[in-house]
């Protein structure tokens, strides 16, 4: 890669940046919140059958972090309240 200097006014056309319009945004926050959903739900059920340490620590895991995970994607898909 060269050292030169490139103007982003030129790669990207929007003045204001890169943006998403809403239909790709919703389905980009839709297969977020689907594969976390699964991916709860598989280490939930795991944890229920086996008694294992490792499944233990993954449903604290999950416990913990998929809460502020949603919350995430959620708040990017409604980035401003008007």
């Amino acid at each position: 890669m060269s050292g030169e200097d490139r103007d982003l006014g030129t790669v990207f056309k929007n003045p204001g940046g890169v943006e998403l319009d809403e239909g790709l945004r919703m389905g980009l926050a839709k297969g977020i919140l689907w594969v976390i959903a699964a991916i709860s739900v598989g280490v939930i059920a795991a944890h229920g059958i086996s008694d294992s340490k490792g499944f233990t620590e993954a449903f604290e895991l999950i416990k913990i972090g998929a809460l502020p995970l949603v919350t995430l994607v959620i708040s990017f898909y409604f980035p401003k309240s008007h």
